[in-house]
């Protein structure tokens, strides 16, 4: 998957603070209301802090989860929500997404918050994966302190796209098949890739977007499963060495779930 430049992720995150409807092909995509005076300010930790309020057309949109569990963001309220957009099948940039993910997912688990703070990584390719891949996936890791969810593409879609993120699909030529990784579970090489500017995102008790990062995932320290490693472009590989700028850290999410929990995490 193939990084947005620094110019396209400003454009977006301009777009993403303004008060305007997302357009996305055949679907309405409900239009966000006014922020406030002083709204889409930059977060201390890193990001930007919102008080859009979701509606309840995107609230409702059915998701899955990695054991077959159908839930809605509506069915979450009472819980502060972080959410990222990954894909099972990237070679590039989301096995670091997860690493960071985990990273949250287990220090939620360690805190007074473990019951009211839910941690999801949900997928942009609903057609590959399936709840059965998103739990071999997961397994590679070792641990479930967060949750990985999918859908089917029209509702992914429409999901995402109301947060800024539309997804594309792009098939491989003959040419790039024959350079890819097989792919970590398969062993075949994959047909398609799924484009979609990689974001973290927290969702307040009341249903309200609160906070917005942008940009690659930066997991530090963090250990890429083996398996994932392997699977791992060039650029891929490049990424988890040095991650290209724009990024974003669990300290930054771990500031801000601070700020909107009143609770220090991480």
């Amino acid at each position: 998957m193939k990084k947005p430049s620094r110019i396209i992720l400003a454009a977006l995150i301009t777009a993403t603070l303004a008060t305007q409807t997302i357009a996305h092909a055949s679907m309405s995509i409900p239009t966000r209301p006014p922020l406030a005076v002083g709204q889409g300010a930059a977060a201390p930790g890193g990001g930007s802090f919102l008080n859009s309020p979701i509606p309840a057309t995107i609230q409702k949109i059915s998701l899955i989860d990695s054991s077959g569990k159908t839930f809605t963001l509506a069915s979450l309220k009472g819980k502060t929500v972080v959410i990222a957009n990954f894909l099972t099948s990237c070679q590039e940039i989301c096995p670091m997404t997860s690493v960071s993910m985990r990273q949250i997912g287990d220090a939620v688990a360690a805190s007074s918050l473990k019951n009211k703070v839910k941690v999801l990584e949900i997928s942009v390719d609903g057609a590959r994966d399936t709840p059965a891949r998103l739990t071999a996936y997961q397994a590679n890791f070792q641990d479930t302190n967060w949750t990985l969810a999918t859908g089917s593409d029209a509702n992914l879609q429409k999901f995402w796209a109301y947060f800024g993120s539309s997804n594309t699909k792009r098939a491989f030529t003959a040419t790039e098949k024959k350079s890819l990784p097989l792919d970590w579970q398969t062993g075949k090489v994959n047909a398609y890739d799924v484009s979609h500017t990689d974001m973290v995102i927290i969702i307040d008790p009341k249903g309200t977007w609160s906070w917005l990062d942008l940009g690659n995932p930066n997991p530090g320290k963090g250990v890429v499963p083996a398996k994932l490693k392997k699977y791992l472009s060039d650029e891929g590989l490049n990424n988890l060495a040095k991650p290209q700028e724009p990024s974003w850290d669990s300290k930054a999410v771990f500031s801000a779930l601070s700020s909107i929990t009143g609770v220090k995490i991480g």
